[in-house]
């Protein structure tokens, strides 16, 4: 489930985005219900061991203003998805695509109050990835850009490899370049 970057479900959880006063607005509680409903939902028809949900606390997408609040809204979004039992959360690290402390925020509480798997994402390279990974920060690491710019980034992780840089102008163009003409360590 997509419950980040200013989709719907990013919205709802937003004090500055959710100005709504019904069930589905106000308290921490009541922002976190409409997700809460759909995982609780999705669960039911797939399984939670088949659910995740990928969250950002602090990036701005979409217009959304961070607040200073967010780590109470995400501690509780966190602990109730870990009452549901789903399989795992897929956590954006900073702004999406943007700078990792782009305001302050504790992602090992996050960390602390979900029992299954813990996928860290944004801006994370081989060495941030294994400093993440022994002091227990996340389980995974989603390597989003650097897969596009390097369809064998695995093996440049194994080897040692240097990476090819993204060219931003090239994203979600629509044609090869930027797409499928990165080059491989064969070429």
């Amino acid at each position: 489930m997509h419950g980040a970057n200013g989709y719907l479900l990013d919205q709802f959880l937003r004090e500055t985005a959710n100005v709504r006063t019904d069930a589905y607005g106000g308290s921490v509680e009541n922002r976190a219900r409409l997700l809460l409903e759909v995982a609780d939902a999705v669960s039911a028809q797939i399984g939670a061991e088949r659910t995740g949900v990928r969250l950002s606390p602090v990036s701005p997408a979409s217009g959304i203003v961070v607040s200073d609040r967010e780590q109470a809204q995400f501690n509780y979004v966190v602990e109730q998805l870990d009452k549901l039992g789903i399989a795992y959360i897929h956590v954006v690290e900073g702004a999406t695509g943007g700078p990792r402390d782009a305001s302050p925020f504790d992602y090992s509480a996050l960390r602390q109050r979900f029992g299954r798997t813990f996928i860290a994402n944004n801006g994370f390279d081989l060495t941030l990835a294994e400093q993440h990974l022994a002091g227990g920060k996340a389980d995974l690491f989603a390597f989003g850009r650097p897969f596009i710019a390097n369809p064998d980034l695995v093996e440049r992780l194994k080897t040692g490899a240097p990476v090819n840089p993204l060219d931003p102008a090239t994203l979600y163009g629509g044609g090869a370049r930027g797409y499928t003409d990165y080059p491989t360590l064969a070429d």
